[in-house]
């Protein structure tokens, strides 16, 4: 992928950090080259890693015990390449004392309402290493299990989070279990939090075909770029230490759009390709552009066409017993069980 212009210079230029969204090995050594702090994976993206360079892992899927099987066989699939990427990543882990170098890896997507099980599944996540932080979905249950694992002092990174109040019960939370760990003379762990921005506008571009809204993609773009920097706003204001991970991009215009913030970006290798091209044509340039508005317009077109909109942009917009049911939850959840962890027990 070249020398990753754009991403270098926003890495090394700016205070924007970013990470590599796949597990293939090829893809994390370039980002790493243009400046990446880290890999972020999730069962569709360990099934494409599994399959698409199998030779890498061969020896591990071999000395699985044949009895195992099911969602077992699968957790024990995650954890070699979870394992794998662990030890690509770890001298930025230890360049960084810890800060960055992460593999982010995620629980059964089906277990998102058994606060239980995920923190079981937790626990067993963050014993493949020590820069492996635990991805819990923002559903009632998955609040609760963030706190427990950041009072364990493991690293945490909140996932399907598609609206503001899923980011602010999911820093609350992490407030809560940082605090019980420094009580129990434990180091609080990093915790980056993944405002999963595409996830969101996938579920509106739905709504907006299905209701003949004649909303523009770029109306759309702007909506969900403007819910991202709400969502950082917030954070500044009520002081959370979690640090946000816009993630799940759908425009280079929407990374641009972020560039200076202090934010750990998570960008799939599509659309790193798609910011150097957009670069290369003159639609983006090196200069931070956090601070410069969102067409307020378009946000309006958005919100008032999308009521759903208005939900998860609103820091009230949701309450907790209305995160689960929640029409981008649902779907998300639904694309990472159908598209990765079903295909992973075909393996």
């Amino acid at each position: 992928m070249g020398d990753n212009g754009y991403l270098h210079w926003m890495a090394s230029q700016t205070e924007t950090k970013w990470c590599n969204d796949s597990a293939i090995q090829s893809d994390i050594e370039n980002a790493l080259a243009g400046g990446a702090v880290g890999c972020t994976s999730n069962p569709p993206l360990t099934y494409q890693a599994l399959t698409e360079t199998p030779e890498l892992f061969r020896d591990g899927v071999e000395a699985l015990p044949k009895e195992l099987t099911g969602d077992d066989r699968v957790v024990e699939l995650m954890g070699i390449v979870v394992r794998h990427i662990a030890g690509l990543v770890r001298p930025v882990y230890e360049e960084t004392r810890g800060a960055h170098g992460y593999i982010r890896t995620q629980v059964q997507p089906g277990l998102s309402g058994d606060a239980d099980a995920m923190l079981a599944m937790g626990k067993t996540l963050a014993s493949w290493g020590e820069n492996v932080m635990v991805k819990i979905p923002g559903t009632k249950a998955g609040i609760s299990v963030l706190e427990e694992l950041a009072a364990l002092g493991i690293p945490t990174n909140p996932t399907v989070c598609v609206s503001v109040a899923q980011m602010i019960a999911a820093a609350e939370a992490y407030e809560r279990g940082a605090k019980r760990a420094r009580e129990a003379g434990l180091q609080p762990a990093p915790s980056t939090a993944a405002f999963v921005m595409g996830r969101l506008q996938d579920f509106l571009a739905v709504l907006n075909d299905e209701r003949n809204s004649g909303l523009a993609k770029y109306d759309l773009d702007c909506a969900t770029l403007a819910a991202t920097k709400r969502c950082f706003s917030v954070f500044q204001e009520r002081g959370y230490r979690q640090q946000l991970m816009p993630a799940a991009f759908r425009s280079p215009h929407q990374v641009a759009g972020l560039s200076g913030a202090d934010v750990v970006m998570t960008i799939h290798p599509g659309y790193q390709a798609a910011v150097l091209e957009a670069e290369a044509a003159g639609e983006i340039v090196r200069e931070p552009a956090f601070d410069k508005p969102v067409d307020a317009l378009a946000v309006r077109r958005v919100y008032e066409a999308l009521p759903e909109f208005a939900q998860a942009y609103e820091p009230d917009g949701l309450t907790i017993q209305e995160f689960d049911a929640f029409g981008a939850t649902t779907m998300t959840l639904e694309g990472f069980d159908v598209t990765g962890w079903q295909k992973l027990r075909t393996l």
